[in-house]
């Protein structure tokens, strides 16, 4: 038989063989399936009910019917729970389960069904507690509709719910936990954008309760009860930026009592403190604000000059006492100071919408502006004396105010979004007398502490000293560049300024005593962009703020930039940490009230980089080198891995 015989002859068998194999596959197949085909049937029917059922109950809790709601999600849970009983009865009947193919399909089921069932749960959980805090029989379902007794009960209601909502967390984050363990190609891959957009709003509930959680553990710190509580709030101008976040220009005093009532909400010039003061409060002035100030006593407008918030609340509390006394009020005992800057009040105004004052519309746009044209030149027009001429700050709080107590409870997670927003920026900053309140506000990030970290740090601390509202025309712009050489970490910080103002009533040469904070042992190399004597250079290590410290003066003329180099040896163990254990971090802490337009960092670790994060920042990472540009609102913590 000839080769070409003998080709042929097995060719037509292994045919014959290959076509009784794909014939016995295909009813074993069937086989199975006609020994699951009722299984798959109730799953599939389930999954169906189930999701209308869903479906049909989110609509009726968004719409406010919670009862109606209850019983369509109980209705739901049968129906996952059906479909949870069909996959089980499929791991057993259905013949491809036994292999890994099949098995990893009905994996995915699983991870779908257990999914639902667990956002089935919370949503019931969900509509059992808003049944508990409902305001359906309030006109507009409104806080400030209610009656005392009700505002307490419903207080009372929101202080007790922090167990459930963190059950209810969790319940969260392991619903997206199993729809994180789908497998992007399989069964599923028809509904994967479906369920993208399931797990984003999975995130973002899980994102809402995480910012919720803290700002309810503080509750009670406002809800003046059994107490009232009494609170200093600080309004920081950052046009006039300070170490904390702006010129402490005004102040307000608030009471609230009985669960929410304001008792007294009342604003007033700082200097109304102040000038009553002079020759009765001794306290001395910090060197740059004496020098470049012309004061030799220090008063409260400028008590702020701690970057770090809790040693100047404390400084602030301890002079607002003193020069209150001074001047003859009575002064009772404080719960804490606070600080807000003009942003903060604009991003509520994006909730509440534009408030009309003295027939001026103020919008989150023009907020700022409009107020200090109004306190500093239209003023003399309208006849107003200079003693009075803050007057209106008290009108804008209280329009505010009534804005914000009249928001509809739908509006309430987006008021929470917003404190969070202001809190991680530090336009709000938040310092406690009582030690555990204290702690939640450090929990919470909004107490505008000087962090302690171990490895790389870097803050730069701007104070304008008699640059009237210059810092609304300076753009900003800082870079960081980090190297290795003879066996130590070197940075090199770069700072430049430019002014794009011009000499009016609002702006005139930037004036600005900086100080740079480094790891504390930091070194300094060189300096250049200044004349050392001139600017007062000093390099110091600070105790009382863990850090090392340059400090200096400068100032930039209108249409023009300045330009400062600093470059300093970090300490030995930061090098010792990334030779030795291949890690290098750094944070950077943003000064609450700064418009920095760019930070621009540069990391050349000496060693190729393994990993580089967050990986969701603007950056490009090359071997040995990290490169990020970043938009300093909040703070930022880096990181490279290396070999």
């Amino acid at each position: 038989m000839s080769i070409k015989s003998n080709f042929l002859y097995f060719s037509g068998r292994f045919l014959r063989l290959f076509l009784i194999t794909l014939v016995v596959v295909f009813f074993v197949i069937l086989l199975s399936f006609g020994l699951s085909w009722r299984s798959w049937l109730k799953f599939s029917q389930s999954a169906f009910n189930g999701k209308n059922q869903l479906s049909a109950a989110l609509s009726q809790l968004k719409a406010g019917q919670w009862q109606e709601a209850e019983s369509t999600l109980k209705t739901a849970e049968t129906s996952f729970k059906s479909g949870e009983e069909a996959l089980e009865s499929l791991r057993s009947s259905w013949l491809p389960a036994k292999v890994g193919l099949g098995s990893t399909q009905l994996n995915d089921l699983e991870y779908l069904n257990a999914s639902a069932l667990i956002i089935t749960r919370s949503a019931i959980q969900g509509s059992k507690l808003a049944q508990g805090l409902s305001l359906d029989d309030v006109k507009d379902g409104n806080f400030n509709n209610l009656s005392p007794e009700r505002k307490a009960a419903f207080l009372q209601s929101l202080i007790a719910l922090e167990p459930e909502l963190n059950g209810l967390k969790a319940n969260l984050n392991l619903a997206l936990f199993n729809l994180n363990h789908i497998q992007r190609f399989g069964i599923l891959w028809p509904l994967r954008g479906q369920l993208q957009a399931v797990k984003e709003q999975l995130a973002s509930g899980e994102d809402l309760l995480t910012e919720s959680l803290p700002i309810l553990r503080l509750l009670p710190a406002f809800s003046g009860y059994p107490e009232t509580a009494r609170y200093l709030i600080m309004l920081q101008n950052n046009d006039e930026l300070r170490p904390t976040g702006g010129f402490l220009g005004s102040y307000v005093r608030a009471d609230i009592k009985n669960f929410g009532e304001i008792e007294n909400l009342k604003s007033d010039d700082v200097y109304h403190l102040d000038m009553p003061a002079i020759g009765k409060t001794q306290y001395q002035a910090p060197a740059p604000i004496s020098k470049y100030l012309k004061v030799e006593n220090w008063y409260l407008r400028d008590a702020n000059w701690s970057p770090d918030w809790p040693q100047s609340a404390r400084q602030i509390q301890e002079m607002f006492i003193a020069e209150s006394l001074a001047g003859g009020q009575e002064v009772p005992t404080l719960d804490g100071v606070l600080a807000i800057t003009p942003d903060f009040v604009a991003n509520l105004l994006k909730i509440t919408g534009p408030i009309t004052v003295r027939g001026e519309s103020y919008a989150p746009e023009n907020m700022q502006t409009l107020l200090q044209y109004n306190v500093e030149v239209a003023y003399k027009d309208d006849e107003i004396s200079s003693w009075d001429r803050k007057n209106i700050i008290n009108e804008l709080i209280n329009a505010l105010k009534d804005k914000l107590m009249n928001l509809p409870l739908n509006q309430y997670p987006q008021l929470i979004t917003r404190l969070n927003e202001s809190l991680n920026r530090g336009d709000l900053l938040l310092y406690f007398n009582n030690p555990e309140r204290q702690a939640i506000a450090l929990d919470l990030g909004g107490a505008g502490e000087i962090k302690n970290v171990s490895g790389d740090y870097l803050m730069v601390v701007d104070a304008n000293l008699a640059a009237f509202k210059s810092d609304a025309v300076m753009k900003k712009n800082i870079s960081y560049h980090l190297n290795t050489e003879k066996q130590a970490l070197k940075a090199e910080l770069r700072l430049n300024y430019q002014h794009t103002g011009g000499f009016d009533w609002r702006t005139t040469r930037y004036r600005s005593y900086t100080r740079v904070l480094t790891p504390l042992g930091s070194e300094l190399i060189d300096i250049k962009g200044i004349d050392r004597n001139a600017a007062d250079f000093v390099s110091y290590d600070d105790n009382a703020l863990g850090k090392h410290v340059f400090g200096f003066f400068w100032s930039i003329e209108p249409g023009k930039n300045g330009e400062i180099n600093l470059s300093y040896q970090l300490p030995a163990q930061l090098y010792e940490n990334l030779n030795t254990n291949k890690v290098y971090t750094l944070f950077v802490q943003r000064q609450p009230g700064s418009r920095v337009e760019s930070l621009n960092i540069n990391l050349e670790s000496g060693k190729e980089i393994i990993k580089a994060s967050p990986q969701n920042l603007e950056g490009e990472i090359k071997k040995n080198s990290a490169y990020w540009t970043i938009k300093l609102e909040k703070n930022q913590a880096l990181q490279l891995l290396t070999k």
